[in-house]
This record gives C-alpha cells, sequence and structure tokens, in this order.
C-alpha cells in the first residue's frame, strides 16, 4: 500500500472535484450523442404515409325535387343517389321516413307535402356514423297561377 503523505489544500481538492465533475459530464454527454442522436433515423415513421387507411368517403345526390319549385301536386317524388344500402332519412316539417338505398346506390320516395312552404333534408348515414346531408324547399300550391 502507498501512503500519501502530502495533504491537499481545499483549493486542490475543490479543483480536483470540479475536475472530475466535468470529465463526468463530457462522458455522460458524448453516451447521449452515442444512443440517441447518431443512432437516430432520418426517416419519419409517417414517410410511406399513414398506418390506417384513407377514410373511404361517400356522396348523397338528390335528383329531384329542384330547390325552390312550385308545385300543384299534394305528392311529390324525392330521388337521390348515395353509396349502397345505406339508410336514408327523408324528413319535411310534418313527417320522416327512412328508406335504404338499392344495390346501385339509388332511394326514391313519395312525400306528401303541406300546403304552403316544405322544408325537405335528405340525410344518408353511413357505417362509421358519418352523414351526408341535402336541403331542399318545396312550395305547394293548391292553385294554379
Amino acid at each position: 500500500m502507498v501512503k500519501l503523505k502530502k495533504r491537499l489544500s481545499s483549493k486542490q481538492f475543490f479543483l480536483s472535484h470540479l475536475v472530475i465533475f466535468i470529465a463526468a459530464l463530457i462522458f455522460l454527454g458524448g453516451l447521449y450523442y452515442i444512443l440517441n442522436i447518431q443512432y437516430q433515423k432520418s426517416i419519419s415513421p409517417f414517410s410511406n404515409g399513414p398506418v390506417t387507411s384513407k377514410p373511404k368517403s361517400f356522396t348523397l345526390t338528390l335528383n329531384q325535387p329542384e330547390d325552390e319549385a312550385l308545385v300543384f301536386n299534394n305528392q311529390i317524388l324525392v330521388s337521390g343517389k348515395t353509396s349502397p344500402f345505406l339508410q336514408v332519412l327523408i324528413s319535411t316539417n310534418f313527417s320522416d321516413q327512412v328508406v335504404e338505398a338499392k344495390a346501385d346506390g339509388s332511394f326514391s320516395d313519395t312525400l306528401n307535402l303541406e300546403k304552403g312552404v316544405n322544408n325537405i333534408k335528405v340525410l344518408a348515414f353511413d357505417k362509421t356514423g358519418d352523414i351526408r346531408e341535402i336541403e331542399r324547399v318545396v312550395y305547394y300550391s293548391e292553385e294554379k297561377l
């Protein structure tokens, strides 16, 4: 065993600990660089696109009736097209009817109109809960102008 006969002054003790602390910081900084920065992938995880598929959107088109149409018959045909086999709600100020779209996506139903202004809403619902909506206003008059 080797005995040290020289005692360190408090200034030398502080400086030696400071050197050890700085050396430890440099060592830990290098370790951090090696483990996190050097081996970090530069490719974004979404560079090939999202993990999930794009949501499949559906459309709703309404062929009849025309918006702001004036009719003289108390019944009107509501027809349009959406995705196959979806539930379609046809709603007026006075009643609601649900029809199912056919295999080609077409749907139609006859509505009874009330005298005056009839607000018609057509809503289609897909299986994920998405909704498409179209509104039309139809005027029904019993008297021809």
